[in-house]
């Protein structure tokens, strides 16, 4: 067999190169028409990217003069309701073991506050505390203030104004908070004020059970003593034998924020919120019975319309005859039906009767059985189109009803929870936890508690009454303050200022008058503060101090014997108070677990006291010299 080959002729030959020509052609258009859709989609990403970053920019442009306009517009609302004055700033917060709702606010505050003349119209000094943490939530409530002696940048936060910023995640969370917001604010003032406190949690009740008793009334006035304000919303911690019950300001009239000096105060308490959730279960509980019942009731009207209407398709029951059969049904309640029927009639008409009839409730797929002895047959839908004598249904014929499915089906009973509550009712008090604000809280409980033991508790803030000090007794304090290396001017004023501290500080033992001086105008002449500042730096090492100043030159003797001649003899000064012995006692008074503040006024009444029962009786004062004859 031969094949014939056929040669490639220069035709052929031409033709493939134009057609791989063709397709390589092809091959750059398609790339090309690829690359420039590439190139499209690129650019219109690139487009609708730069579109959303405009928009977005847009968006927080307009966010921030949103903000703007609405911190304008609250400063200008402020402003008309504080008559002109504005204070506000952003504070580190720093723990304080007060008891009531208090402040202790910097110093640069005062001087604002005094700038804008707030003090001279004899303005209530309130603010608004407001946290913002990074979730951009955050608890606020309103405030008074003890003293402006805190740092420059910090603020010190009470327990309780703590507990109404940081609710249930605890007082620690401000550790991780860099600034509280203090805004001055001037709260309305009511001569009567309403208030609605509901408990959290279980409330009063131990373990969920037994009911706890206690006069309410008194610990509340021992609780509210020395607060200034009161807010919509704050949390109210209360004592009672050790255990700690929070309260929430549920409602508060007649405005949401107001003053409690000089009010008339009306408290209810309202069900806790475990028993508010169980009567709210109770309640819904309640309704879905009611619920129920009606369903039930609507369906029960349907049925008996249903059966009203099959009723109305039967035919007259005939009377009695040859062609007559007398219906017999049992129903499975025990009750029975009976009629006459034609035996030419079809057996749909004996389902349509059984259907009408309500005590038979036969509204879902049944059957009547003929049954007799030898014999069960069960007559349903797929004969209903036969007539009666067809089924061998007799003059006289009983038959018995099968229901296939219940007539309604029994729902599953659903099963009850108990309502579930944010804990937050007793809370014990717990030695073993840790950080400067649980130290705080503990020790602003542990002083309420004594409150409400009836103890008395010294007020550590009061300041002691000191003699004024004028005219020529100001030189010797300006002269010490001089040889202690304070300058001539600041030492002229510091003297004229600060004198009767500084010689009551002297008396105590302190012999650096210039720090004293430092410390006084950092906490406004507070003698109880400095002295409890320079006994802090006593328990630390200490460096070398300077050796006292020389005492200033004695004046002549003829001078002393006409000074001595023309005025009284002087009351001896009294001693100096042991500084050693008041640190010692300090430090045992601290261990104890006494307050800083309070175990520093208690050491030094104490040293003075010992030193007072140890100290000799004077001796008497030597007679004057006779004056000189006269020549």
């Amino acid at each position: 067999l031969k094949v014939a080959t056929k040669k490639k002729t220069p035709e052929f030959a031409a033709a493939a190169m134009d057609f791989d020509l063709a397709n390589k052609h092809k091959k750059e258009v398609e790339q090309r028409r690829r690359e420039a859709k590439r190139k499209l989609d690129e650019k219109k990403k690139e487009e609708e990217i730069r579109a959303a970053m405009e928009q977005e920019q847009r968006e927080r442009e307009e966010q921030r003069h949103r903000q703007a306009h609405e911190e304008r517009l609250r400063a200008e609302a402020e402003a008309h309701l504080n008559e002109g004055a504005r204070y506000l700033a952003k504070l580190r917060p720093y723990p304080s073991s007060r008891t009531d709702d208090k402040l202790e606010l910097p110093p640069s505050a005062l001087e604002e506050l005094e700038r804008q003349g707030v003090l001279e119209k004899g303005a209530l000094l309130t603010f608004a505390v407001s946290l913002t943490t990074r979730t951009g939530e955050g608890g606020s409530t309103h405030a008074g203030v003890a003293e402006f002696t805190a740092e420059e940048g910090t603020v010190g936060v009470p327990p309780r104004v703590a507990l109404c910023l940081t609710k249930g995640s605890g007082l620690d969370t401000l550790d991780g908070v860099g600034q509280v917001e203090i805004r001055y604010v001037k709260l309305p003032r009511c001569r009567k004020s309403k208030v609605k406190f509901q408990p959290r949690g279980e409330g009063f009740h131990a373990g969920g059970m037994k009911v706890v008793s206690l006069d309410l009334e008194h610990v509340l006035l021992e609780t509210l003593r020395g607060h200034t304000a009161l807010t919509q919303g704050d949390w109210l911690p209360i004592r009672h034998q050790g255990q700690t019950y929070e309260l929430m300001v549920r409602e508060l009239e007649p405005e949401t924020e107001l003053s409690l000096i000089d009010t008339d105060l009306t408290v209810e308490i309202l069900p806790s919120e475990q028993t508010e959730a169980e009567l709210r279960a109770e309640e819904e509980r309640l309704q879905r019975e009611e619920a129920k019942r009606q369903a039930a009731l609507d369906k029960e009207e349907q049925r008996l319309q249903r059966c009203r209407l099959k009723a109305q398709q039967l035919q007259p029951e005939p009377d009695a005859g040859a062609t007559v059969c007398s219906l017999l049904v049992r129903l499975p309640s025990g009750g029975r039906l009976q009629r006459r029927f034609q035996r030419t009639w079809l057996l749909q008409e004996v389902l349509t009767w059984i259907e009408s009839e309500p005590e038979a409730n036969a509204e879902s797929d049944f059957r009547v059985v003929q049954k007799w002895p030898g014999h069960c047959r069960e007559l349903g839908p797929a004969e209903a189109n036969e007539t009666l004598s067809a089924l061998n249904f007799a003059r006289q014929e009983a038959l018995f009803l099968q229901t296939l499915a219940s007539q309604t089906e029994e729902e599953a009973p659903e099963e009850e929870k108990a309502p579930q509550v944010e804990s937050g009712g007793s809370k014990p008090s717990r030695p073993g936890r840790s950080g400067q604000w649980a130290e705080a809280e503990d020790r602003a409980h542990a002083m309420l508690d004594r409150r409400l033991e009836g103890e008395e508790v010294p007020d550590t803030s009061a300041e002691p009454d000191l003699p004024e000090v004028r005219g020529a007794d100001l030189v010797p304090v300006f002269e010490r303050l001089v040889a202690l290396g304070m300058a001539p001017p600041k030492a002229a004023a510091a003297s004229k200022r600060y004198a009767a501290q500084l010689k009551e500080l002297g008396e105590m033992g302190f012999e650096d008058w210039v720090k004293a001086v430092e410390l006084l105008e950092r906490y406004n002449g507070r003698l109880l503060r400095v002295a409890n500042a320079l006994s802090e730096e006593a328990m630390l090492p200490q460096e070398e101090m300077p050796p006292p100043p020389p005492a200033p030159p004695s004046p002549p003797r003829a001078a002393v014997a006409v000074a001595a001649v023309a005025a009284p003899v002087a009351p001896a000064a009294p001693a100096a108070i042991d500084k050693e012995r008041v640190t010692a006692k300090f430090k045992e008074l601290v261990a104890s677990g006494l307050d800083p503040n309070e175990a520093a006024t208690q050491a030094i009444q104490r040293v003075r006291q010992e030193m007072a029962e140890a100290e000799p009786a004077p001796p008497a004062p030597p007679a004057p010299p006779a004056p000189p004859a006269p020549p």
